[in-house]
């Protein structure tokens, strides 16, 4: 069954999570003016996205990769890490010294380092690096056994997406890989949508897999993210989920 309104037909399903998601949206608005700590957790939120998900998009992250292999004594390369929304649960898993994030915001990046102390995990010793470059300048020759672009991939525009695969190749072990998401469909995302000012760029899988061949890596589509424990009722669920392995 499926009904009207404003002259849109949803199913019944439909209407009746629209209209949870705009109570729950509420309920958050106002718990945010009221409990300090909520308040602070929405700054961050606005700093990673979407609001309200910080520890289920935390659980996602750390269960993805350590479903593809990842194990404490690896070293991980986290680009757009933003406020450490996975990275606190990185660095927290891994030991020290394995954890380097990057960021071309250095507003996210300060939020993180409070969150290190805040969280007691400082004795780990992560890398926090603010670059527009994925770390070309600052790197200096560091190897990783893993990287790892959470939502990210589809704010960069085709030229860029070049780059990112060149610089981070030079990075990753042989062997290694690159896991990020592209938007996946369907969708409601437009190519004239925009997050935090970074525009969305809808990439074809087979423009990333002539892209990646181009800089020695070998993509692989592995589904989609909510396959891997994305929430559902975040509109990028549907986002596919890529690895990009370097040549042995």
């Amino acid at each position: 069954m499926s009904y009207r309104l404003g002259g849109v037909r949803r199913s019944a399903a439909e209407w009746t999570q629209r209209w949870r998601d705009f109570f729950q949206r509420r309920k958050y608005a106002l718990l945010r003016r009221l409990i300090p700590r909520i308040r602070e957790q929405d700054r961050r939120d606005r700093l990673a996205g979407p609001l309200g998900y910080w520890q289920r998009l935390q659980s996602y992250q750390l269960g993805f990769l350590k479903s593809m292999g990842l194990a404490p004594h690896h070293s991980l390369l986290d680009i757009g890490c933003g406020p450490l929304q996975g990275g606190l649960a990185f660095i927290e898993y891994l030991e020290p010294n394995n954890y380097v994030g990057i960021d071309r915001r250095p507003e996210p990046l300060a939020e993180g380092y409070r969150l290190l102390a805040t969280h007691d995990l400082v004795h780990k010793n992560p890398r926090l690096i603010v670059s527009d470059t994925f770390g070309r300048r600052e790197l200096n020759g560091s190897q990783f056994d893993f990287a790892w672009s959470c939502q990210m991939l589809y704010h960069l525009d085709p030229e860029t997406i070049h780059a990112c695969f060149e610089h981070v190749t030079g990075h990753l072990k042989s062997g290694a890989c690159l896991y990020g998401d592209i938007i996946g469909y369907p969708n409601k995302v437009t190519d004239r949508a925009s997050w935090n000012g970074y525009k969305f760029h809808l990439h074809t899988l087979e423009f990333l897999k002539n892209a990646a061949r181009e800089h020695g890596l070998v993509m692989e589509h592995l589904g989609q993210i909510r396959d891997f424990g994305y929430p559902e009722e975040i509109a990028l669920h549907t986002n596919e989920m890529l690895q990009f392995q370097k040549a042995r």
